[in-house]
């Protein structure tokens, strides 16, 4: 039987696949993601609310072997083959050798590689590991190794892998599997007035304090580690108190659900549609702040659009769908 779906984990994931389609609106335009204040403050939560979602989704009080191999094939098959088949297929198309991405990457398509690694470390530690305690003791130990990596500022391993981004991410993965794990308190927590205000004024003095200058390595752990956390916190917070908004049949909500319900294929599509003004014309360069936003979100809007119509489409063959889009 299938799981009944939690509405507002599918509507945290439209708000960050809309985010992230955001991002790379800008980012191709030739402004980069978080060159401002307030693009730090719109698209800080946009990928961990993804990693997060993912390993509440994720948890396993215990794994057999059979368990575990069976979730790391399906994950294999849902994450990993489209994805190469989307890299593969888009060098092919620019006439490059497609065999680079063992030496340069899976480029925009790094996502859904470090998504399974999650996956796969989260698994391979569930099946090894029986007691819970010490279970959740790694997970955090290895969450607080990754925030140290961070100071590293540089790639490490094969670059298809890329390792850096594991370790930049799976801490928000570690988050979801233990807000499922105590789902009591957890939402408990998310309700509670007094952590609400905390995580809300925190996310704004980060802010305030971001526009100070400050010694780089103060100013990267803000940037990357207390913005995002906050951030992520606040979002969800908000989330969880409006669930029942969430689980009324609306037009609006059933908008929501199919967008959160298709955000994997939706990211691997957004590539072939977004704009490239090259070169930049001069009304472009020089939009305000406000209508920029404006504008790159009116494109997120009209691609999302256009992936959900391809979806469709693609999605009449059931092996294009599994392969191709990722989708059961």
């Amino acid at each position: 039987m299938e799981k009944k779906r939690i509405a507002y984990l599918d509507a945290l994931k439209c708000l960050a696949i809309l985010l992230v389609i955001d991002i790379h609106v800008r980012s191709g335009n030739g402004f980069k993601p978080y060159d401002t204040l307030s693009a730090q403050m719109i698209y800080a939560p946009a990928i961990p609310l993804f990693f997060f979602v993912s390993g509440f989704l994720a948890y396993k009080q215990s794994m057999s072997i059979k368990d575990a191999w069976d979730n790391i094939r399906k994950k294999f098959v849902f994450l990993v083959i489209p994805a190469l088949v989307f890299r593969i297929g888009m060098d092919l198309m620019n006439q490059k050798n497609c065999l680079r991405l063992l030496t340069e990457g899976m480029h925009g398509y790094w996502f859904t590689i470090v998504l399974f690694e999650c996956f796969l470390i989260y698994y391979l530690i569930t099946l090894v590991i029986k007691n819970e305690k010490w279970r959740i003791g790694v997970l955090l130990a290895l969450s607080v190794a990754g925030i140290g990596m961070l100071a590293i500022d540089k790639d490490f391993g094969p670059a298809i892998l890329d390792l850096r981004r594991v370790t930049k991410f799976f801490q928000f993965f570690v988050l979801g599997t233990l807000a499922m794990k105590f789902r009591p308190k957890y939402e408990s927590l998310m309700h509670n007035e007094v952590f609400k205000a905390i995580f809300l004024l925190s996310y704004f003095i980060v802010v305030f304090l971001l526009a100070y200058k400050l010694p780089s390595v103060i100013y990267l752990f803000l940037q990357d580690i207390a913005l995002r956390y906050f951030a992520t916190f606040a979002i969800v917070s908000f989330f969880v108190c409006h669930e029942n908004s969430f689980q009324t049949q609306t037009k609006v909500n059933s908008l929501i659900n199919l967008i959160g319900q298709n955000s994997l294929a939706i990211y691997l599509l957004h590539y072939f549609f977004l704009p490239h003004f090259r070169p930049q014309p001069e009304w472009f360069a020089e939009l305000d702040m406000v209508t920029l936003h404006l504008v790159s979100m009116l494109y997120t809007v009209a691609i999302t659009g256009l992936c959900l119509v391809f979806i469709k489409f693609l999605s009449n063959s059931t092996y294009i769908r599994k392969y191709v889009l990722g989708k059961k």
